[in-house]
């Protein structure tokens, strides 16, 4: 699975009537799965968008029911029905038994709407106008600081090709940012299920309907090992670290690679910064390392934010790697202290894969989303149409 958009869940369970899971229920018991048929081309194509399998008895009767309404349907189905019929093999056929046909991702959404909640287009904390001036204020000091890198190679202060890597370092640390900011940190689905309803719902359906498991008061949701209810974003957000102002975003299994990247490639910004301007002002006697009376101030001003710069990322460094060596977030962590029970703790290290994905090696130093092994690992959660496709692969084995 991948960290593509998805239609709320819980909007798909109430108006999918092959769910007959209650919304607001609280249990996750297995007599609340999803009853399923088999698939054939010649399913509705309606229901198809919601991610169901449908008995193809009836396709005659509701086509013609729809046609007086939405003929623009009956086009798209015969489309998709002609290209089943002339572009699947037999192969495609065969597996379309064994597996689940997830189009939960057909259903539309818009790109306009901006926000926490599950029917947001673009993940973006519009509630904190102290977070977003300080998100943009990163923004403004890495373009100053480049803008100066850039005068003083101009002038001769320093050697361009040096400051053509500081250049890449702060275009990578920008993206990485907005990777932070617009990336669903892990947010907690109204729909999602504990991932043991897997293992026991096939193996003793009794201890499963007996099981307790932690609900945020606050969201009204599942709310899995190591999650936390972010106040500012108003959800619960998967394995939370803590909520970063200057990201204007909670940090969360969903964005914690975009942002180690962004403290790395800053911490390699400043101290590359703070060394050329140290070795101009103490080794460089040429007249090309003289500054004018406007760049004196520029760089100024320049050696403050780096240095300020390279201690804050060098002690938000530690702390995340403290947080993966030992499985322990900032906010398990504090409250561990503050309940003298750090050394009872017997969290396991978090794996570099559960980060960084199993990706290409070279895609780790890149700001692009991680592709997770076992995505519900992960997130600490599942939810009714994944808990489906697995079972069906139990069931049908290749």
């Amino acid at each position: 699975w991948t960290n593509t958009r998805r239609r709320p869940a819980a909007m798909a369970m109430q108006q999918d009537p092959y769910y007959n899971m209650p919304s607001n229920s609280a249990s996750f018991s297995p007599p609340y799965l999803p009853i399923v048929q088999d698939y054939s081309p010649d399913s509705n194509t309606n229901d198809n968008k919601r991610g169901s399998f449908e008995d193809d008895s009836n396709d005659k009767e509701r086509t013609a029911t729809y046609s007086t309404n939405y003929s623009a349907k009956i086009i798209l189905t015969c489309s998709r029905y002609v290209n089943d019929c002339c572009c699947r093999n037999d192969d495609d056929a065969h597996q379309s038994h064994l597996y689940y046909r997830d189009n939960f991702n057909d259903s539309s959404w818009s790109w306009c709407t901006f926000g926490t909640s599950e029917d947001a287009g673009v993940w973006m904390n519009t509630q904190d106008q102290a977070g977003s001036i300080l998100a943009f204020t990163v923004w403004f000091l890495l373009g100053y600081s480049a803008i100066t890198m850039t005068f003083l190679a101009q002038t001769g202060g320093i050697p361009s090709s040096l400051s053509f890597l500081y250049q890449i370092c702060a275009v990578l640390a920008l993206a990485s940012h907005a990777k932070t900011t617009f990336t669903d940190p892990g947010a907690i689905p109204q729909a999602a299920v504990p991932r043991q309803l897997l293992s026991t719902s096939t193996t003793n359906t009794t201890a499963a309907a007996t099981t307790t498991h932690s609900m945020c008061s606050q969201c009204q949701t599942y709310k899995p090992p190591f999650s936390h209810h972010c106040r500012i974003c108003n959800r619960c957000i998967s394995r939370m670290d803590h909520h970063c102002p200057w990201m204007n975003n909670c940090i969360g299994s969903g964005n914690l690679k975009h942002f180690i990247l962004f403290l790395i490639y800053m911490w390699i910004c400043s101290a590359l910064a703070l060394a050329l301007l140290g070795w101009n002002y103490f080794v460089c006697n040429d007249e090309e390392c003289e500054f004018t009376s406007v760049l004196v101030q520029l760089v100024r001003v320049m050696t403050v934010i780096c240095t300020a710069s390279f201690l804050f990322t060098s002690s938000m460094i530690m702390n995340v790697w403290y947080g993966i060596m030992t499985g322990i977030g900032t906010i398990d962590r504090l409250k561990k202290k503050a309940n003298a029970t750090m050394m009872e703790s017997d969290e396991e290290p978090l794996e570099w894969v559960d980060i960084f994905g199993i990706g290409p090696y070279y895609t780790w130093i890149l700001p692009v989303d991680p592709i997770f092994e076992d995505y519900d690992r992960v997130m600490g959660y599942s939810t009714p149409q994944r808990l489906l496709r697995e079972q069906l692969r139990e069931d049908n084995p290749l």
